[in-house]
């Protein structure tokens, strides 16, 4: 499938299904089940994963057409398909396991959106004050902390946790990043993997804005991802291939934007009534209508004169007020 026929699906979806719905989401602050299913079904979920993988292998400027597309009826949609195309999901393919591949991305493809654990409550996304640890135990993992402001906390079934990685004998060896994965349709979490508290938000009311709290949550080894250049430049590795998610957020401004002038375009600016109700002008003294839209001119004897702009003195030495608006004009003198 060509993109700009991805992009017609979208706009074919947007148009039909996911325009009507958006309000639901935001008044109920729920998340967009239906729509997921309905991205899955066409496709849209997971296009740049290798088709190896079972993707499409679709490029981000592929991507970014769909979501304009699908922003300017739904944000929140929009925002589920850039996080299952972009970001976390691009981290586990540029740098995962085969292993890691396999499992991510048939998740992906069924419809989940990958939630990404950096900022913390006392360190934002800075790396040198990331507070939650990786102690590395024999085959595995047990990994400690907290996480603030997690897209997709309490729905999400990949998570993938940046960590400091503490070696066996203590030693820090740098900043990487886990695979966690939960089913929360079934309840079933990984032993002291904790959702504490859902954000309450302004906008995007639909996508859950989440803490996340790890009791020393055991993780595989193998679910430890990895960069080529090991932990000692891993976060700056992973947030290389986590960027992309950068220019699906700004994308979904565009297509907001986008949408909201066509509607704007659709709507008749006026209809007659209101047409005749902002040329009418009261004349100063006799409070008869004059309606420039349907009178003939001259049938009010004082006219109102044309607008004029008030000016203010440069100095002004007393309070300034702006000059009358409407005032009858004054019959020409007779010589």
């Amino acid at each position: 499938m060509t993109a700009s026929s991805l992009a017609a699906v979208a706009r074919d979806l947007a148009e039909t299904r996911f325009a009507e719905r958006a309000a639901h989401w935001d008044r109920e602050r729920a998340y967009c089940w239906d729509n997921v299913a309905d991205l899955a079904e066409a496709g849209l979920m997971g296009m740049t994963i290798p088709t190896d993988y079972g993707g499409r292998g679709a490029t981000f400027l592929e991507v970014c057409e769909v979501v304009e597309e699908l922003a300017k009826a739904c944000a929140l949609t929009a925002r589920i398909v850039v996080e299952a195309n972009m970001g976390g999901v691009s981290a586990v393919m540029a740098y995962g396991t085969d292993a890691q591949k396999r499992l991510c991305a048939p998740l992906v493809l069924a419809g989940d959106k990958p939630a990404i654990c950096i900022t913390e409550p006392e360190a934002g996304s800075a790396a040198t004050e990331m507070r939650t640890v990786a102690r590395r135990r024999g085959d595995r993992y047990l990994l400690s902390g907290t996480k603030h402001w997690i897209t997709g906390g309490g729905v999400s079934r990949i998570h993938l946790v940046f960590a400091r990685v503490i070696s066996e004998s203590g030693s820090e060896e740098g900043i990487g990043g886990f695979l966690v994965v939960a089913n929360p349709a079934e309840g079933d979490w990984p032993k002291g993997f904790e959702v504490v508290r859902r954000e309450r938000t302004m906008g995007l009311c639909g996508m859950p804005e989440a803490e996340l709290r790890f009791d020393r949550v055991e993780v595989p080894a193998e679910m430890a991802l990895i960069p080529p250049r090991g932990f000692k430049r891993g976060f700056a590795d992973l947030m290389t291939a986590y960027n992309s998610q950068r220019v699906g957020a700004g994308t979904i401004a565009m297509g907001l934007a986008a949408g909201a002038l066509e509607r704007a375009g659709r709507k008749p600016h006026r209809n007659r009534s209101a047409a005749r109700s902002r040329n009418s002008r009261v004349c100063n003294g006799c409070w008869r209508t004059w309606m420039s839209a349907s009178a003939p001119r001259g049938s009010c004897s004082t006219r109102p004169p044309a607008r004029r702009r008030p000016t203010r003195p440069a100095f002004p030495s007393a309070p300034w007020r702006p000059a009358r608006s409407c005032s009858p004009r004054r019959p020409a003198s007779r010589s």
